[in-house]
Order: structure tokens, then sequence, then C-alpha cells
């Protein structure tokens, strides 16, 4: 397929945002990248091809929603300090290069750049097969840029940006100040606080709720004794955490809202839905009674390169969404670094 005709294709999946723009949040795939947006319609893009074990070269793009919102490019390279040249499709960058600013770490190294010199550099990038650090030795150092292109073209349409001065894609003459504002970020109510519950109490309740619902999580293959902790919501109520089945690196959990007096009555959770239909609750589950927050952490594999996390702030009556996190693909990148999908104001 000709250039013009990709364009074009990519155009047509895409739409044009200023007249049906992108739901939000959103998470794409896109050959060897993956895009994400948040409910505030910042996007990200990362490099991540599919199935690698470990990748010392990864290649970040973030930018918020508004006219005013700077690109900014994070390029990493795990393993060693040392600076070595990058190569595009084999041969040196341009003297544009010059502009990423270098920060040394541990064991990584780490090339920035923002605004105009982020844009001009990835003007460069975003014609090209490969980039590669000329390591020394026999490691690889590589980023594909397989997917590039029609990530930035979806991240431009996310944000209204087709067609303005400051578009990654496609620039054009439209003015910025046609480029919407970011939306207004959800305020979370704030927690009420509740008096704690009583060791005979917590006792009481655990007992019960976990006698109640055996029939709900129960398995003979369990592999364990399940283990179960109550916290207080309010006043009136109790929220109860059952750590049910194991496997290697995540747990799963049954969670119960219930009345704090005998017979302990079960009541609905109200919990905020997660974005994108994910269910949550599973992984690694905990409660913390000071700030009201219940949260969880499911990793898609040991080395935690890929899984998802999120947390919400009881308010007194329900469960407020406060963030969500989300990585699919599995590209053997930072344990945890997982693009953030959720955003909001706290009281």
């Amino acid at each position: 397929m000709s250039r013009c005709k990709l364009v074009a294709a990519l155009l047509l999946v895409c739409g044009l945002a200023q007249a049906a723009p992108e739901q939000v949040p959103l998470y794409r795939e896109i050959k060897d990248w993956v895009v994400a947006c948040d409910n505030l319609r910042g996007c990200e893009a990362l490099s991540a091809t599919e199935g690698a074990p470990y990748r010392a070269l990864s290649l970040h793009l973030q930018r918020a929603a508004g006219a005013q919102a700077p690109l900014q490019l994070r390029l990493r390279y795990r393993g060693q300090t040392e600076y070595f040249p990058l190569l595009l499709d084999g041969v040196p960058l341009s003297a544009i290069a010059d502009a990423l600013q270098l920060t040394q770490d541990d064991d990584e190294l780490l090339l920035t750049a923002e605004g105009a010199d982020a844009q001009a550099l990835l003007a460069e990038l975003r014609n090209g097969v490969q980039l590669r650090m000329a390591v020394d030795g026999e490691d690889e150092a590589v980023v594909s840029l397989s997917g590039l292109s029609a990530a930035l073209l979806l991240m431009d349409s996310v944000q209204g940006r087709l067609d303005t001065r400051t578009a990654l894609y496609r620039p054009g003459t439209r003015p910025d100040s046609e480029v919407p504002a970011a939306p207004q970020a959800p305020r979370l109510r704030a927690y009420p606080d509740a008096t704690p519950l009583s060791d005979d109490e917590q006792h009481d309740i655990v007992q019960h709720v976990m006698a109640a619902t055996r029939s709900q999580w129960f398995e003979e293959d369990m592999g364990g004794e399940p283990e179960a902790e109550a916290f207080a919501l309010n006043e009136g109520e109790a929220l109860v955490i059952i750590r049910t089945w194991c496997a290697a690196y995540n747990c799963d959990f049954a969670v119960y809202r219930v009345s704090r007096q005998p017979p302990y009555a079960e009541r609905d959770l109200q919990l905020d839905p997660l974005p994108l239909e994910h269910d949550g609750l599973s992984g690694a589950v905990g409660y913390r009674p000071e700030t009201g927050e219940l949260a969880y952490l499911h990793k898609g594999r040991g080395l935690a390169d890929c899984g998802g996390a999120g947390s919400w702030r009881f308010d007194g009556e329900r469960f407020q969404l406060a963030s969500f996190s989300f990585l699919s693909r599995c590209a053997g990148g930072n344990p945890g670094d997982w693009p953030e999908l959720w955003r909001v104001v706290e009281p």
C-alpha cells in the first residue's frame, strides 16, 4: 500500500475529531504501539512490541489536552547509564537529537525533550521503521516505529488537533484556538471518617459473613485457608474483604458491604464502575480506613510489566472512582509503569 493510501486509511479509521470526538477513556493497541487517553483527554503513546520478554530501549510520548499543552518525549535506556548514538533506520539522527536532555540514574539513561524540540524530533521519527541506540556488545536496544503514525493521528483526533499547527501527524492551518480545552476533572467528595470497629465487632462480622457467603466463593482446590478483614465504613455499615484463592502472584477476593449490627445484612456495595468495562477487585485488594480508599492491583504476569490498578474513595454512601491505570500488552517495560486512564481532583 502506498503512503498516500495508508494515510487515507488511517484518517478513515480515526475519523475527524471535530466532527465525532473519540470517547474517553480510550485504550488502543496499534501494531507495536499502545495509545491511552484519560478522562481529561490527556493522551500518551508508548512503544510496546507484543510478547517482548525485556526491552532495554523504550519511547514514551505524552500530551495533555488543550491548545497550549506541550508534547513531552521520553526515551529510556535501561541497563547502562552511558550514552550511545541514536540511529534511525541505520542513519544517525539529525542535529535535532542534540536537543534531548540527558539524565543518568543508577541503572538507566533517560533522554527527554519537550514542546517544539520534541515535535521536531518526532517529525523525523514518524517516517522511519526502527530507532536504535548503537550500544556496545551484543545487546539490542531498538524501538519499532511500526504503528507510530497511526498512534499520533489517534492522539490528535482525541484532542481535536487535526490540521492545526501543533498537530503531531498532520499539521495544517487551523488556528490553535479551535483546539478544545481539557474537560473539568471530577472532584471527589471527602471521606467523612467513621468510628473504628472494636476487636469483638471485627471478629463477629468476619465470622458471620464468611459463613453466610461461603457457597459464593469456596472451591475444593483453593490451596489454602481463606482470610478476611472487616473495616468500619460509617456508623452503621462495615466492609468485609475475603481473600479466597491465590495463584503465583494474584489472588481472588470477595468484597461485601454489610450492616454493623446482627444479623449483618448484606447491602449493595455502591461501587462506581471502572472504565472500559473492567472488573477490578482482584490480584491484591486492600482498604485504608484512615482515608476511605479501597484499591486493587492485578498483575498481567509476574514481571508486572502489564496489568491494571484502580482505587475508590468512600464518601459515606458510595465508592467514588479515584484512579485507574491499565496496560494489557506485556512488553517488557518497567514494573507498574501503566498508563493512567482516570484522573480526579482531591477534595
